[in-house]
């Protein structure tokens, strides 16, 4: 039976993979972040040596852009340098590696939309850790592993959601008569739960290379709160407000927008669906 590590498990999108790989062929591994702690290089290492998996799925990673901003040591360590020692030792023990990394690796340059083929042009510190990552990956794995971006990631459901979606649906719910979203940072979303369906799938493929997993369409959180409201039949309003409203530690950028340009010669992977109708796929796990 294949051994499968997974980092970062507990987390959003590791809990989708956990739940479609039970019942299947494979041993997972899901350490809890005690046990493979993304400061301690050396016990990720020794980890990794004694468990000796044939492929990692790489999830875990420090998320909180305005930490990262605030503390790029902490960046550096947790998404590049812990990234870079999971790389080496899956090389040493010839595992496959998928590491998931982000579309904010973009927005340098002023265009809505990138593919594989466009530069990284980071504007912040998490996203110059994860695109550092990214090479550790492709340095030390390059024959053996998948880098997949991910956009604006939505996914947890009722019980986990503690980002926009989930807090948007918390404020329907506790009676708040106007919905407040930005509407000048445009971008494409990912659903946790179809992006953990293309793992799995590429999983028992070990399909390699790049890859870009998002919904299509540019779109703005203000679109989305509109069309979280209008599944929910929300009364009140839903009122756009610029970016400048809410200060934050990191810069975003206006566009971070990604598409694939390689993923429809996949003919065995499920193809994104738009993002109105992926919001509305993920308002079921709402029992709306």
């Amino acid at each position: 039976m294949e051994k499968v590590l997974i980092t970062g498990a507990s987390g959003m999108l590791g809990r989708y993979v956990v739940r479609f790989l039970e019942n299947t062929n494979y041993e997972v591994i899901a350490p809890s972040s005690e046990a493979v702690n993304l400061s301690n290089l050396a016990g990720i290492k020794e980890y990794i040596e004694r468990a000796k998996p044939s492929a990692i799925l790489h999830l875990a990673a420090e998320t909180d852009v305005d930490l990262c901003e605030r503390d790029p040591a902490r960046a550096g360590l947790y998404n590049h340098l812990a990234t870079d020692v999971i790389a080496r030792a899956a090389a040493a023990c010839g595992a496959w590696v998928l590491y998931v990394s982000t579309s904010g690796i973009f927005g340098g340059d002023a265009k809505p939309i990138f593919n594989e083929l466009d530069f990284p042009s980071p504007v912040n510190y998490y996203a110059r850790s994860k695109f550092w990552g990214e090479r550790a990956i492709g340095k030390h794995c390059p024959d053996n592993s998948l880098i997949v971006r991910a956009g604006w990631m939505i996914g947890g459901g009722a019980a986990h959601d503690h980002k926009f979606i989930g807090k948007i649906i918390k404020q329907i719910a506790d009676g708040a008569e106007v919905l407040r979203a930005v509407t000048d940072k445009y971008g494409t979303i990912t659903r946790a739960e179809a992006l953990a369906n293309f793992i799995v799938a590429s999983l028992k493929i070990r399909r390699r290379g790049l890859f870009h997993y998002a919904s299509t369409g540019v779109t703005t959180r203000f679109e989305i709160a509109k069309a979280v409201a209008n599944f929910t039949n929300f009364k009140g309003k839903v009122e756009g407000v610029p970016s400048s409203l809410y200060p934050l530690s990191a810069p975003r950028p206006t566009f971070d927008g990604i598409e694939s340009i390689y993923l429809g010669y996949e003919t065995d992977a499920v193809q994104p669906n738009s993002w109105e109708d992926d919001v509305r796929a993920y308002m079921k796990e709402f029992n709306i």
